[in-house]
């Protein structure tokens, strides 16, 4: 009876170690070398992160992360789910975020990105929608997600808009 409640205690302490087992930390340059590699590799829990699907193929995801004063976007492939992935390119928009602002999916200009899950993570932008009580706003700045070369461009061309409503399929 000893045995086993010690295995059980034993394998449920392991599992929750696995929660949260990556050796990666959350910090500029641990950031960097999560190229290649799987963003669960991060340390330390998020609780304030987006992921969307790309095309609605389910073969990249772009996501965010934000802890300890950091914001960072990821571009995934090979998405194993919403949260864990293979990093292809990494944005940290820490120095660049104001007051008030968060990482945006749903943006879009006359002719790319969209509203519509399916185009949602092609433009992201920087945008403030005043605590939630603005549904469309300007991005202050935006990045064209490249999935062809693996990185984020800047995207300067034309006005950006984002939709910033719950994300929902």
């Amino acid at each position: 009876m000893f045995r086993s409640s010690l295995f059980v205690t034993a394998l449920l302490c392991l599992c929750l170690s696995c929660a949260n087992a990556g050796d990666i930390p959350f910090t500029p340059s641990g950031i960097a070398s999560l190229k290649g590699k799987d963003i669960c590799e991060l340390n330390g829990k998020f609780y304030s992160k987006v992921g969307v699907y790309l095309d609605g193929g389910r073969e990249h995801v772009v996501k965010y992360l934000a802890r300890d004063g950091m914001t960072v976007v990821f571009l995934l492939g090979k998405p194993m789910s919403e949260n864990c992935g293979i990093v292809d390119a990494v944005l940290d928009l820490t120095p660049l975020i104001k007051a008030g602002e968060t990482p945006e999916f749903k943006c879009y200009t006359d002719t790319e990105g969209g509203t519509t899950w399916e185009r949602w993570g092609h433009i992201i932008g920087l945008a403030n929608n005043q605590r939630g009580t603005k549904r469309f706003v300007k991005a202050r700045v935006a990045w064209r997600v490249n999935i062809a070369q693996n990185k984020f461009e800047p995207f300067r061309e034309k006005p950006v808009s984002c939709d910033t409503a719950g994300y929902a399929n």
